[in-house]
């Protein structure tokens, strides 16, 4: 989903074109570069602050901050890994995590960052396999794209699918060629684009 369009949803609310989103449960926050929340949709709220009722919550900037900070942050030690978790647990809902960052923007004291974006789904990466249809994965380019997803690197993914870290570049190679991207962050960026258009490409 294009940031304009996401400032524009978060600004001035859902409109008829962005309810289907919100009914599929996912939450839009745009945070600055470090890490404090600069605008969201009530779903953001809902996800992060449940059990609390949200308009139960005073300083809700420094609720959804410390939120962030508690639960979106990845212990991992591993430099090689996303800073953020790959998946989020608010109630029985379990919500897939994407965080992109923002590269451009207007001059002024503060702006976007990053922009995260909560995905509802019962357990973990349930589009994964439309989207390997869609663009016609083999198994193994398959199970690649699923670990790159999770958060592993090279030579993580390597050693979980038994294989050299040069056949895992081959792989990707081969994902980015289906998917008509240059980069890795490119085949992340795809399939959510393709995953919010209902599977167009």
């Amino acid at each position: 989903m294009p940031s304009a369009a996401i400032l524009a949803w978060a600004a001035n609310g859902p409109s008829r074109q962005t309810r289907p989103l919100a009914n599929r449960g996912v939450g839009v926050l745009l945070m600055d570069s470090s890490l404090s929340p600069i605008s969201c949709n009530d779903e953001a709220i809902r996800i992060l602050s449940y059990p609390e009722a949200p308009k139960q919550i005073r300083r809700l900037g420094v609720f959804l901050t410390e939120t962030i900070r508690a639960r979106l942050l990845n212990n991992s030690k591993s430099p090689r890994r996303s800073p953020f978790v790959t998946e989020l647990v608010s109630g029985k809902r379990r919500y897939c995590c994407w965080v992109f960052h923002l590269n451009w923007h207007r001059s002024g004291p503060s702006h976007a960052a990053l922009e995260l974006l909560l995905e509802r789904g019962s357990s973990g990466l349930l589009f994964l396999p439309r989207m390997a249809q869609l663009f016609n994965f083999s198994e193994r380019e398959k199970q690649a794209a699923d670990l790159l997803l999770q958060g592993f690197c090279n030579k993580e993914i390597a050693n979980r699918m038994n294989i050299s870290p040069h056949t895992v570049n081959t792989f990707f190679r081969l994902i980015m060629i289906k998917m008509g991207v240059s980069s890795r962050s490119g085949i992340l960026a795809r399939m959510i684009k393709a995953n919010f258009s209902n599977g167009s490409v």
